[in-house]
């Protein structure tokens, strides 16, 4: 499969970033009124974020069918990158050395599933590098946000009259989740199918100490609503059984989708009959603990980048990972090479390559601690790299993220913003997009993003 380089914004989205720039000038009122007539709909809907209003914004980012075709290859191709990285986890100890937080998990994480994809369900974040090409900045495969609520929320922006897409036609349907927004409860379905080849009868939504619950509520009715008995269990409240794993009622469950940190199980114990009882596969789990810890951390972009593992890629695959991962490393001492295939020491390499770097933590979710080279003093670059080489994190290539003028709900203000473009993947095929905006370079709705509706035109 041969991708080729793809221009990032379509004729429409053009037009509908002068018309926005226009109306923010002589008319504001009534984008304003717009904006508010759509949030008022998203939140009749019951759409929020963990108690927060959903902050999708009027104003969409319109991509034309190539690129969303484009979008669709690539992040298909991913996922079964993934799949190889997996495995390759699963037997070469220097690969493991790259994910130092798991290496007293590796009892729980090592027995893959025998369907593929290993992941089932996960959002690839991604920006436009310099080059034209896509690159996939993140994996999101543990529990990411959005799976049922953007499809609700790209159907409901359809219905709102908007002045800046007067006399412009946009296909919804073009995007799975969109058109159906049970499409994400049809995968768990449809997943446990793959896996077992039985009908699914019951099912949890797994939750832990009341964390990360958006969302939840959409599942278990969705799969209530499919024929499957569901409920929402925490994931202390079941039991290993000689007959499999039991919520509290006795009841066998058949199948998981973990909504939780799975950080907050790295040195936990609470919840060891269901760690162990999924990594035995007497429950079906989507996704599998695998995908929860390590196929999550950033440090698989390094696996993937890295040309230490390259032989383990046929050169169809080679070639994507040239052209859609950004250069990522774990940072530690030692010697590796940079993105030109140069030798280099690479704490030093960090140390006077800032404007082109950024460093993060491998395992840290929503943006926290992420240190953006170029936006940053010498002196605190300097402090992070030592933080960095002691603890887990990776650097990676900066790819400067692309501006739109956008609706900035929490202020309602109407500014230039960063954006990216995050591909849904369920079952191994493209779901839906959606787009991330901010006036924070890091992007991330937990911390006063916005959602741009993504329109294909």
């Amino acid at each position: 499969m041969t991708i080729s380089t793809v221009p990032a914004i379509s004729e429409a989205d053009a037009l509908i970033e002068r018309r926005l720039c226009e109306l923010a000038t002589c008319d504001s009122a009534s984008i304003w009124e717009a904006q508010d007539e759509l949030s008022r709909a998203i939140a009749a809907a019951g759409m929020h974020f963990e108690g927060r209003a959903y902050p999708v914004c009027l104003r969409p980012l319109a991509i034309d069918c190539g690129l969303a075709n484009h979008l669709s290859a690539t992040a298909e191709a991913v996922i079964k990158l993934l799949d190889v990285a997996a495995e390759l986890y699963c037997c070469n100890e220097d690969v493991q050395d790259l994910f130092p937080a798991y290496k007293h998990l590796r009892h729980w994480t090592t027995n893959l599933p025998k369907h593929r994809p290993v992941v089932r369900i996960c959002r690839l974040d991604g920006l436009f590098g310099s080059d034209g090409y896509y690159k996939i900045i993140e994996t999101n495969t543990e529990a990411p946000g959005g799976v049922i609520q953007n499809g609700l929320a790209a159907k409901i922006w359809t219905r709102i009259p908007n002045p800046l897409t007067h006399g412009l036609s946009f296909d919804v349907s073009k995007q799975p989740f969109a058109k159906d927004p049970n499409c994400f409860v049809r995968e768990l379905v449809s997943g446990y199918y793959a896996a077992t080849g039985s009908e699914l009868r019951t099912a949890a939504v797994v939750n832990f100490r009341g964390r990360y619950t958006n969302e939840v509520d959409w599942m278990v009715n969705g799969l209530r609503d499919a024929g499957v008995k569901a409920v929402l269990l925490g994931a202390s409240e079941m039991k290993r059984t000689p007959r499999g794993l039991v919520g509290p009622d006795g009841e066998l469950i058949e199948l998981v989708y973990n909504k939780l940190d799975p950080r907050d199980f790295i040195e936990d114990n609470e919840a060891g009959d269901y760690l162990d009882a999924c990594a035995a596969q007497e429950v079906v789990s989507i996704n599998p603990w695998i995908s929860q810890w390590v196929l999550s951390d950033k440090a698989i972009l390094a696996v993937l980048s890295d040309d230490r593992y390259s032989s383990n890629f046929n050169a169809e695959q080679i070639e994507l990972i040239a052209r859609h991962v950004p250069w990522t490393r774990l940072v530690r001492e030692g010697v590796t090479t940079d993105p030109e295939q140069r030798r280099i020491e690479l704490i030093g390499y960090i140390r006077k390559n800032k404007a082109n770097l950024v460093l993060k933590p491998s395992n840290a979710t929503r943006g926290e601690h992420v240190l953006v080279g170029r936006l940053t003093s010498s002196e605190v670059w300097e402090e992070h790299i030592g933080r960095a080489a002691r603890n887990p994190y990776v650097v990676q290539e900066y790819v400067r993220p692309g501006e739109v003028t956008a609706l900035h709900l929490p202020s309602r203000t109407i500014k230039k913003m960063a954006y990216g473009i995050d591909c849904y993947v369920f079952g191994g095929r493209l779901a839906g997009f959606q787009s991330r905006a901010s006036l924070d370079p890091v992007m991330n709705v937990g911390r006063s993003g916005i959602l741009l509706p993504i329109a294909i035109d």
